[in-house]
């Protein structure tokens, strides 16, 4: 359901950006915000505070970024305060971008490995997916320890899990539907 909400209110930013001819400046508009919301958590924190309320919100909102960035924009970040989904404002300022990277046919691939890889590796994974999938390629790296060995890597909704965590939970699951008689 989350997904459905920030696809629909991402979508359609990306849609009254492409009426207006205002992609680029819609873009680098939202990469300001997105930017300044990873720098500062506690403004979202302040935003998903049960004891602060909806009007205080939304003027937070309006007096933050009203004179920095063009007014949609701001109507959206207020539109989704208005209706409860602050929780999900970053996400649908990323899925915009990723449509913007879409339409000028970027795919975003995330890449999750054990441990960092080398420059040659990311190069060579990149050249293999942008080969593969006929589209310019930035790559996301992941550093996540867990997954013990091997990559996952993520273009788009298909993933392909080359991890060795990922092995031995498939291994798991066979294992559970055997039957001994």
């Amino acid at each position: 359901m989350a997904k459905l909400v920030v696809k629909r209110y991402a979508t359609a930013l990306f849609d009254l950006a492409a009426s207006e001819g205002a992609m680029a400046k819609y873009e680098e508009e939202v990469k300001v915000i997105v930017k300044a919301l990873h720098d500062e958590p506690d403004f979202m924190a302040v935003l998903q505070d049960h004891k602060v309320t909806r009007e205080n919100k939304i003027n937070i909102v309006e007096n933050v970024f009203t004179d920095k960035v063009s007014s949609p924009i701001v109507g959206l970040l207020v539109l989704l305060v208005n209706k409860g989904r602050q929780s999900e404002i970053l996400n649908v300022l990323e899925a915009f971008l990723d449509m913007v990277k879409a339409e000028s046919g970027i795919i975003k691939a995330v890449v999750t490995s054990a441990i960092p890889l080398k420059e040659e590796q990311l190069k060579a994974l990149q050249e293999k997916l942008e080969t593969s999938t006929k589209s310019k390629i930035e790559l996301e790296t992941i550093v996540d320890s867990s997954i013990i060995a091997g990559l996952i890597v993520r273009v788009g909704d298909k993933v392909v899990d080359a991890s060795y965590k990922g092995e031995l939970q498939t291994l798991k699951k066979q294992l559970s539907k055997l039957k001994l008689a």
